[in-house]
Order: structure tokens, then sequence, then C-alpha cells
């Protein structure tokens, strides 16, 4: 007999609004995740580790076997969720810009890493939340709250899913970055746009 289908709950933390992209690449996620059991997740909070602590409590209420974190500030592949699982991997998930200059990768890859990967999974030291897949067994290794914000030697904030992944690690866990999917994922930014000034013989900007 075939073994059942894992029940993956999606947790999207935000605040009261979603971006319009976000919403429709969400949906089309989960048309294409359809054939899962699925849990939809929206954990409001202007605390961003509360609201993933929080999605932690809804998944295990839910009895999920993963959580699946989506960023309402991203973009992503409608085949994300399938494609992440399939790796069967314990904390595996893509990375993605900063959403400002200079568009920094987001993330850190262990040093030690074969000159060629085998197959797509890029081996993390760190790696962001924002389209992350976690065994929820993973937290049963880890004490509470999950996600925390900390300091590190210089007084600097060391964010949640940083935190988060150092903390996965000294339990004994590995962390697994899709190489190909990341190339897939965009990161919504914020830029203003202003008419050009006018020219100088006070003609309109064409």
């Amino acid at each position: 007999m075939d073994s059942p289908l894992p029940r993956v709950a999606i947790a999207v933390p935000s605040g009261d609004m979603v971006h319009a992209d976000f919403a429709m690449a969400y949906a089309q996620l989960c048309m294409a995740s359809a054939g899962l059991p699925l849990q939809l997740i929206t954990v409001k909070s202007s605390i961003v580790a509360q609201a993933r602590n929080n999605g932690v409590e809804h998944a295990r209420d839910f009895k999920a076997d993963f959580i699946f974190f989506l960023d309402s500030d991203m973009l992503f592949p409608p085949t994300a969720l399938f494609r992440l699982l399939l790796h069967g991997k314990d904390i595996v998930g893509a990375t993605y810009t900063k959403r400002v200059a200079p568009f920094e990768i987001l993330g850190t890859k262990l040093a030690e890493q074969p000159a060629v990967l085998s197959g797509d999974l890029l081996e993390m030291q760190r790696i962001p939340t924002g389209c992350l897949l976690i065994k929820m067994a993973v937290f049963d290794k880890l004490s509470k709250p999950y996600f925390r914000f900390e300091t590190d030697s210089h007084g600097a904030i060391i964010g949640e899913d940083y935190v988060f992944c150092d903390r996965a690690r000294e339990a004994g866990f590995q962390i697994w970055c899709d190489a190909v999917m990341s190339r897939e994922i965009g990161h919504i930014g914020q830029s203003v746009h202003r008419l050009p000034e006018a020219a100088p013989n006070g003609t309109a900007p064409s």
C-alpha cells in the first residue's frame, strides 16, 4: 500500500495586507498542490518572529508533517511545494535577493561545497525563510520560542530566520537550498517613481 501523502500547513506571516502579485502566485501554488492535504494559515503580527511561532503552533493543531513558510512579498513557481517535498529533506527552501540595492543574495552557503553540485541542492549554513519547507519533527528538537531575534558580538541584530538556522544546525539538522528554484523566486520591493524635472523651456516632460 502506498504511504499517505504528507500533510502540509502553509503559513503566511503578514500584516493586514498582502501583495497582489503574491496573492496570485499563492493561488496558483494552491491549485497545483490540490492533491495534498493542505491547511492554509494566515499569521498576522507586526513581529515576524511571533508570527512564525504562531504558525508552528497552528501547524501542530493540524497535525501537519511539514510547515511551508511563504512570505507575503514573495513570488514563486506553482510547483514550488511539490518540488521541495520531493527532495526529502528536513529543511529545504530557496534563496533570493534583498529588496533594496545592492540586492545581495540572502543566506550563507557552507564553505565546504563540492566543485560540482549533485542535483539541485546546495547545503547552507543559513537560509531565509521566505520560501522554506520544514519538517515538523525539527521543532521537537528545539526549545521555544523557535524563532527569535538575537544580537551578535557587535550588538547587531540577527534576524529570526538566521537564528533558527543556527539553532537547527546545532541540533544536528542540515539545511538545503534548491539552487534551480532560487532562480525562479522573486522578492517584491518598493520604489518611488517621479516625473522628471521640467525641460528648461518650461515644456512638460514627454
